[in-house]
């Protein structure tokens, strides 16, 4: 019996879209202090126009599950059909999911999530999209994800997508951080019209591993493809006021280069401090931006720690005093220049003044290291 209703219910759709107007909210529900209202606009002068609403709960698991054969109202001529909590009003359900407007008629359909606050918020403001802005290859631009709810002047992402077709989509995902750098990938699987909450974009929902911890995601981008189209967006969100900007993807033309790009590496380097040097083992060469450098830090003798720092002197490595044993460090390189290196113990003899050297990333190595 599952398999023939999911079967019925995909071909219904299959069948209205294709003949009929047909508008989609990608999210909509009321949760905690949050509220989804929506706005069905009928342009006509002439006539009123009849509306059905199919509902699609986020993360069923499910193909085809939609609430059938859906909810009709009639939107008056020249006017705005008013449907505020607009899953409550519409479907008796608080619950989160897409809403799939169709209507043999021309019409329209916005929405807007806010929260309920004592100040109240703005909130954001959504369109409803048609079938046919749904992308098989896209970009999502703009981002921002530095801070957590209540950090005032951070912002977070966070990431939905709905398959608004009978086809199963998976869907690749890659982030960019602030530098450009693809800092981490993933994939989702859409059965047939469905649909995800939205998320946030540093999560394991989307990436797997998740970014490295100090990725900069201050001003990021996301690109993804996807095996049938798909609706993605992105909701950046004010940590101070929870107010929201929607997001929707962009086309991405960009075409793979017939050779693959070098993956990124990783280099290690077993470091060694001692009275007036400290050394590369094998010296420090070939890295490249979004290479990933593992040192295995000792102390042959004296009183020595260990520091490094990045084009922007920025610390990559935090100061590390390896005591009798081996410490490891690692980071990844985010930026081309220079990357210097120094023992942080000012007390440690007269050598210390010459503790120190450097490699670069990119342009032109000036030589090895000097000490």
């Amino acid at each position: 019996m599952r398999v023939s209703a999911t079967i019925t219910l995909c071909a219904l759709l299959f069948s209205i879209s294709a003949s009929a107007e047909e508008r989609w909210i990608l999210i909509a529900g009321t949760v905690n202090e949050f509220h989804t209202d929506a706005r069905v606009f009928n342009p006509s002068f002439e006539k009123d126009i009849v509306v059905t609403a199919r509902f699609l709960p986020t993360d069923t698991g499910n193909s085809g599950v939609i609430t059938a054969p859906g909810t009709t109202f009639t939107v008056a001529k020249r006017s705005m059909h008013i449907l505020n909590d607009v899953t409550s009003a519409l479907f008796g359900t608080p619950a989160l999911g897409a809403i799939q407007f169709d209507s043999p008629d021309p019409f329209e359909v916005t929405s807007r999530i806010y929260a309920q606050l004592p100040d109240g918020t703005l909130g954001q403001f959504g369109p409803g999209l048609p079938a046919s802005a749904a992308k098989s290859k896209g970009a999502i631009l703009q981002l921002k994800d530095n801070g957590n709810p209540g950090e005032v002047g951070t912002f977070r992402t966070n990431i939905g997508v709905l398959n608004p077709g009978n086809a199963e989509s998976v869907v690749s995902w890659t982030l960019y951080d602030r530098n450009n750098a693809a800092v981490a990938a993933g994939t989702t699987t859409l059965p047939p019209y469905g649909t995800t909450r939205a998320e946030r974009m540093s999560g394991v929902r989307w990436f797997q591993p998740v970014p490295p911890a100090g990725t900069d995601l201050s001003d990021a981008w996301v690109s993804f493809s996807a095996t049938s189209p798909v609706l993605a967006y992105a909701s950046v969100i004010d940590n101070g006021t929870t107010d929201q900007t929607f997001v929707p993807a962009v086309e991405d033309a960009g075409v793979a280069p017939s050779s693959p790009p070098s993956q990124p590496t990783t280099h290690t380097f077993d470091v060694t401090l001692q009275d007036f040097s400290i050394t590369f083992s094998p010296g420090p060469g070939g890295i490249e931006l979004g290479d990933t450098v593992r040192l295995r830090i000792r102390r042959l003798n004296g009183i020595h720690e260990f520091q490094m720092v990045g084009p922007d002197f920025a610390t990559v490595v935090p100061n590390t005093n390896p005591g009798t044993a081996t410490v490891e460090r690692a980071f990844t390189v985010t930026q081309e220049g220079t990357y210097t290196y120094f023992c942080t113990v000012i007390t440690c003899g007269v050598g210390h003044n010459v503790m120190t050297g450097f490699f670069v990333v990119g342009g032109e190595d000036p030589g090895a290291p000097g000490y």
